[in-house]
């Protein structure tokens, strides 16, 4: 056990090993990103305590694929350097070992970082909390990808809720490798889910590399190989294609994926807490490169008055920053929208032309049971807004914002026992039979959610997937929305003519009546 006061040339002593000085630490682009994450600007860490002779699962099983084949003599062992944001001695900290009524730093715990002892990839299972999640004005942090870690340091159980992160280790795991795994941390406190160690992730891919080549050391996993890497360990995934055609450099037509698309996806999915992988291209050189990022969080506006549009308005679209683990850089590293379909990324800060980060594909793992997709639900609520639309354009002179998102069905009645609706009909609802998986479109004016829209994440797209509709409009104001739709069926059912679906039509009816 050793204790240093927090400072980047100690951190860069803490993280080195055998292989890796203290001077090459310090060149890595992890070390530039922690020492931002970890200082003043960030979780202000102000004492490191080095744990030596520590096990770690993860690299004992890469330890024992890869690492202990090796003519060099590689320990089997790392050392684990724990952060706490407050100052103490040597003593204050034995006592609070031995004490288990001392309860001084346990709130002052910031997490830890595993030292592996290899070359340079050196950067292993690190557990860090987050940014605080309250910040004042109108946004707020929300870290949906996250979950408790029962940390045991010496004997004191700590805890701390974070995502697991880890370095890029070329040999044994690609850009994509840590990031399903990150995901797999997430997804695992779900007992149907798999975790799996970096090695594992690696040779469930396949039984080659893309290329043709060995599997070990790893040359990255294509887009196939990530999904069948996520599948084996109990997941499905959707994959999003991109949806806004742009010219690169050469002037070549290419399609990435819009900001606008983008932050719906994420808002949509955030519910269900499992992170979502993104394939993005990265400044590298004097080219262009495919990288993989969890995302895990994001910062968002609350619901605000906007001013009637030609389009149709997401809630998502308030959404200014996400947070991901880019195994390049480190954990809940900053990804800020810039127009279109541009992204600042670290990649793009320390890159000498300063040149954007793009996303090339969305990979959403979700649960096997989920079946409809975040596409099937927006395209039923584009001709709805366009009939509530009609409706309100004479009642209010503010536009209809859409929030929809994927949730479990006892999460939306916890919700919902909070609501204005009277105890007479949030009983009707609470006691009504849904699936697990429940996909909610609620509509907004301003601040004000006026309508839920509640459909069956479980069935089939081509089935009746809306179950429920639930009204917080006052009483005489639901009247008038009920009698303009039946007064002008005839005409607003056509709205739903493209799905062949005017079933809706009446199912909206029906449970306005």
């Amino acid at each position: 056990m050793e204790i240093l006061a927090y400072s980047e040339d100690n951190l860069a002593i803490a993280l080195s090993n055998t292989y890796t000085s203290s001077s090459v630490v310090s060149n890595k682009n992890h070390f530039i990103y922690l020492k931002d994450y970890l200082g003043d600007k960030g979780l202000k860490a102000k004492t490191i305590v080095i744990e030596n002779d520590y096990v770690s699962k993860d690299f004992l099983h890469d330890y024992a694929s890869y690492y202990a084949l090796c003519f060099e003599n590689y320990p089997k062992v790392c050392k684990r350097v724990h952060f706490f944001n407050s100052e103490f001695s040597e003593q204050e900290l034995i006592n609070f070992i031995l004490d288990i009524h001392n309860t001084e730093l346990t709130s002052d715990y910031l997490g830890y970082i595993v030292v592996k002892p290899i070359p340079l990839t050196i950067i292993g299972n690190t557990i860090l909390k987050t940014y605080p999640e309250n910040i004042s004005g109108p946004y707020k942090r929300e870290f949906w990808g996250i979950r408790d870690y029962e940390i045991h340091l010496y004997g004191r159980k700590l805890i701390v809720k974070s995502l697991a992160f880890q370095e890029q280790d070329s040999v044994l795991a690609a850009c994509a490798t840590t990031a399903v795994w990150s995901m797999l941390n997430k997804a695992a406190s779900d007992y149907r889910t798999i975790l799996k160690t970096p090695s594992e992730i690696t040779k469930d891919a396949d039984n080659i590399s893309h290329d043709g080549s060995r599997l070990f050391p790893n040359s990255g996993l294509n887009l196939l190989q990530i999904c069948k890497s996520i599948l084996n360990s109990g997941l499905v995934t959707e994959v999003k294609n991109p949806d806004y055609l742009i010219e690169d450099l050469d002037g070549n037509e290419e399609l990435v994926v819009s900001n606008s698309y983008l932050k719906r996806v994420l808002n949509a999915y955030s519910l269900i807490g499992i992170p979502v992988i993104l394939i993005i291209s990265v400044p590298s050189g004097n080219d262009f490169g495919l990288h993989a990022v969890a995302v895990s969080g994001f910062k968002q506006k609350s619901p605000e008055h906007i001013d009637p549009t030609n389009e149709i308005s997401w809630h998502a679209e308030n959404i200014e920053t996400i947070y991901v683990h880019d195994d390049q850089w480190g954990p809940f590293a900053r990804v800020l929208f810039k127009e279109g379909y541009l992204l600042q990324t670290d990649w793009t800060i320390f890159d000498k032309q300063e040149r954007p980060t793009t996303v090339v594909k969305i990979v959403v793992p979700v649960y096997p049971k989920i079946r409809i997709s975040y596409e099937d639900i927006e395209a039923l609520i584009i001709p709805i807004d366009l009939i509530f639309t009609l409706f309100f354009d004479n009642q209010i002179k503010s536009d209809l914002v859409w929030d929809v998102k994927i949730d479990y069905s006892e999460n939306f009645k916890a919700l919902l026992k909070t609501s204005s609706l009277s105890h007479e009909e949030k009983l009707i609802v609470l006691t009504r039979s849904l699936p697990k998986y429940i996909w909610v479109a609620s509509c907004y004016i301003g601040e004000f959610k006026i309508i839920d829209f509640v459909f069956d994440a479980t069935d089939v797209s081509n089935g009746m997937i809306g179950k429920d509709l639930i009204c917080y409009l006052n009483q005489g104001l639901r009247i008038k929305l009920l009698n303009f739709l039946k007064a002008n069926q005839s005409q607003l059912e056509l709205a739903f003519i493209n799905h062949k679906r005017l079933d809706y039509y009446k199912f909206i009816i029906d449970k306005l009546s």
